[in-house]
């Protein structure tokens, strides 16, 4: 393995965001399709997901993520989207890939329900050539009646390099965790995921 040869993953995790940096590829444009049934957001769609992504290092430590998202429903209704929009800065670290990295965003939001939410993120962020640590605390204001004051997620993630550019790993999401101990929690508990 030579470190010096590495080719950095704009986006390691799928869950987890990270920041660029100045080593890091500079732009990059993703896709993602999915099909789901009896799925619950953030996890997926119930239905045929596209997202269309893009996500670039701005320079001076800010980095930028965006992404459009078309969702086809199962039960053939009409289609519906979904837009995301967020600035990160490294506040400590962030000059270079390895090594320890805190940032905190803000952003804004339409989900599938046509439902406007703004929120900041905290990501943090450990890596190596041979290994990376990346966790994420989102706080979310929803403006709708019916949905939670704040909405906290959170997510982790670890990768171990095998061979190259070939890593191994898991990501674990929890999305209203405030259910743990508010009674009246608005959107049906708590819901966790892990997964490789």
């Amino acid at each position: 393995i030579n470190p010096s040869k590495e080719v950095k993953a704009s986006q390691p995790f799928l869950f987890s965001v990270t920041s660029l940096t100045p080593d890091t590829q500079k732009w990059s444009v993703e896709y993602l399709g999915s099909y789901a049934e009896k799925v619950s957001s953030p996890f997926g769609y119930n239905g045929l997901g596209q997202q269309f992504s893009i996500k670039g290092y701005l320079g001076n430590q800010f980095t930028l993520y965006a992404n459009n998202s078309l969702g086809f429903p199962n039960d053939g209704g009409s289609v519906s989207s979904a837009q995301q929009v967020e600035v990160i800065r490294d506040v400590i670290g962030g000059k270079e890939s390895n090594g320890f990295r805190l940032g905190i965003g803000l952003g804004g939001k339409r989900d599938y329900s046509d439902v406007p939410a703004l929120f900041s993120r905290i990501t943090t962020s450990v890596e190596t050539s041979f290994w990376r640590l990346s966790g994420n605390v989102v706080f979310e204001k929803a403006f709708k009646s019916n949905r939670d004051a704040i909405d906290l997620t959170t997510s982790i993630g670890f990768q171990y390099r095998i061979f190259n550019n070939l890593f191994a790993g898991f990501e674990a999401l929890g999305e209203d965790l405030e259910g743990f101990w508010e009674e009246d929690e608005a959107e049906g508990g708590a819901k966790v995921l892990i997964g490789p």
